[in-house]
């Protein structure tokens, strides 16, 4: 492939662009995050983004003539055409399982934690600017069933916390490393002993030390 700097459209606080980073640093692919597109800078849901992905989504991968947008195709390209590592699986049906916990974890999971949860604390809708402490407290028992959903995964080991990295670890991490630096009772991942390890591992990675960047949320 050619050598070009990957370009990834989006914010590196985005967790999804921190999925995309992570597959970049395992692989060794230089890539760059931000809003440029060519040198130039295209605004965030601007009619130029609308032109790269239809509903003004993020992140996009711009790989010379390529524009590539969803985030699990994007670490599949990525894996797929460039040398290094292997992040998923080889057999036909390992592979099959991993795709498919890649887009539970995308869907369902990413918006019980980050959309309906997270992001509360980030982009604070109440009063003066706060979380809405009533929204944060509808979202939480979502956010257990999510996370008792990945609890049975990892307990499993078979696509999550080997020694390499997989897809589907770049996708959990950015979410459960956010929910972390949440204060308790806010950071829910207390309840569950075996993701607070699963982080750990993943923490033992010099991608996730380079890309998991500690953030206060509140």
């Amino acid at each position: 492939m050619s050598d070009t700097v990957l370009q990834i459209y989006g914010p590196d606080f985005s967790n999804f662009v921190r999925s995309v980073a992570l597959v970049c640093e395992e692989k060794q692919v230089p890539y760059q995050t931000g809003f440029n597109v060519h040198g130039e800078k295209v605004e965030y849901k601007s009619e130029q983004h609308l032109q790269l992905h239809p509903f003004g989504k993020l992140p996009i991968l711009i790989h010379n003539d390529l524009v590539l947008p969803e985030t699990a195709s994007i670490c599949r390209y990525i894996d797929a055409n460039f040398t290094g590592v292997k992040l998923q699986p080889e057999s036909a049906q390992s592979k099959a399982d991993h795709d498919a916990l890649c887009a539970i974890i995308s869907i369902d999971i990413d918006k019980a934690i980050v959309r309906d949860y997270l992001l509360e604390f980030v982009f604070p809708k109440g009063e003066n600017a706060t979380p809405r402490m009533d929204m944060i407290e509808q979202a939480k028992p979502q956010v257990i069933a999510a996370l008792s959903v990945l609890s049975k995964e990892i307990k499993q080991r078979k696509l999550l916390g080997s020694t390499q990295l997989s897809i589907a670890d770049a996708l959990i991490a950015p979410m459960i490393h956010y929910l972390s630096c949440l204060p308790a009772p806010l950071n829910l991942l207390i309840q569950f002993p075996d993701i607070e390890a699963y982080l750990a591992h993943l923490m033992t990675h010099a991608s996730c030390q380079k890309i998991l960047v500690a953030k206060d949320l509140v």
